[in-house]
């Protein structure tokens, strides 16, 4: 295969054997034709794969059977913009969108609620600062009840604040920084046992901090 340099497909391959594929049953193509592209994978409920592109979302089912499997168009009104911004917490999945950060809810027939208003209404003037240029770079975890989001503020090309989603009452309570123009944030991960389980950054200089 020659790369067009367009992510726009998704390939399956067979259980416990990743280098065997089958090219025509297992293969699928969203939105061809036009500029979209698959940005995120976030596995799902009852054998299901959502497929977050640019500007859309996307269902795969029955993913246990590809022969049989099936995808569909969940909504074209919003796409994502950063694959480490999605997290699932129960059966809302939030991601970070040109619009801002969507809370979005599956129902029992997977069809998407919620999208109207994106989560970050609220603090939609610090969602403003964020580089376009740089946002793809966001990253997020999930712990303590809480949304985790580094984005990149104002000119800043790497991440360099923290907005926090407070998920026990439903709200933004903070947007934490560095005093420092040499701290940025490459990646966050939740790990660790007993006292020391937490979130661990880890910056652009190779270094590792627990927030």
């Amino acid at each position: 295969f020659t790369s067009r340099g367009i992510l726009d497909e998704v390939i399956g391959s067979r259980v416990l054997d990743t280098n065997t594929y089958d090219q025509f049953a297992s293969q699928f193509r969203f939105n061809a034709g036009t500029s979209d592209f698959v940005v995120g994978m976030h596995s799902f409920t009852d054998d299901s794969l959502i497929v977050f592109n640019r500007n859309s979302i996307h269902l795969i089912q029955n993913t246990t059977s590809l022969g049989s499997s099936s995808n569909k168009l969940l909504t074209d009104e919003i796409g994502c913009v950063a694959r480490e911004s999605i997290e699932q917490v129960g059966n809302r999945i939030l991601f970070l969108s040109d619009n801002g950060v969507y809370g979005t809810e599956f129902l029992d027939e997977y069809n998407l609620r919620g999208t109207q208003i994106p989560l970050s209404e609220p603090i939609n003037s610090t969602i403003e600062r964020i580089n376009k240029n740089a946002k793809s770079k966001s990253v997020s975890v999930y712990f303590d009840n809480r949304y985790y989001l580094a984005v990149p503020l104002d000119t800043s090309s790497k991440n360099n604040a923290i907005l926090i989603y407070n998920f026990l009452n439903n709200q933004w309570e903070s947007i934490d920084s560095v005093k420092s123009t040499n701290f940025n944030i490459s990646n966050m991960f939740v790990v660790g046992e007993g006292d020391s389980r937490g979130i661990y950054i880890i910056n652009d200089l190779g270094g590792i901090f627990r927030l």
